[in-house]
């Protein structure tokens, strides 16, 4: 359950950064990535593609093993999923969401395509917090890259991540 909860408080974060600014100008897209990693747990890894300081696609890969969450099969994953909600995030319109039940653990991968999201059906699923309470209308890059620090999240160069065990 901790788990499920770091990675809800982790999108909940992600998600208080949305600003209500005008579309920034079109630039070269960069990315960047972010690993948490508890051994022998839980591997949490946010990927980022940005335009400037506007994010347009994220993509967060949890990999838990299932004796983190106390349970030994895919039978009983794929039950604390479903109980937990995780097919909410299914059918939404700019939103890749899928869950791989491998032997010993399940790797869940939430891909948001920003341009293409409802953020009003976003935010049904992950709190939108705004300074003013308008509608957002993009992620702020810095303010991500902030908030992932502050997590403990740390930032991966060159594809290097540490590998669960």
């Amino acid at each position: 359950m901790k788990q499920k909860k770091f990675l809800a408080a982790l999108l909940t974060i992600v998600a208080t950064i949305f600003l209500v600014a005008c579309g920034a100008g079109k630039t070269a897209t960069k990315t960047a990535d972010f690993q948490s990693i508890t051994q022998n747990q839980r591997d949490f890894r946010n990927h980022f593609e940005y335009q400037g300081d506007k994010v347009i696609k994220m993509k967060t890969t949890a990999t838990i093993l299932y004796s983190a969450y106390g349970i030994d099969s895919k039978e009983a994953a794929q039950s604390l999923m479903k109980s937990q909600g995780a097919e909410e995030w299914d059918n939404l319109k700019g939103v890749d969401h899928k869950v791989d039940y491998k032997s010993d653990r399940l790797v869940e991968t939430t891909s948001i395509d920003l341009e293409k999201v409802d953020f009003k059906k976003l935010g049904e699923l992950m709190p939108i917090e705004t300074a003013d309470g308008k509608q957002a209308q993009y992620i702020s890059y810095k303010l991500t890259k902030e908030q992932q620090k502050e997590l403990g999240m740390k930032e991966v160069k060159d594809g290097k991540f540490e590998e669960l065990k």
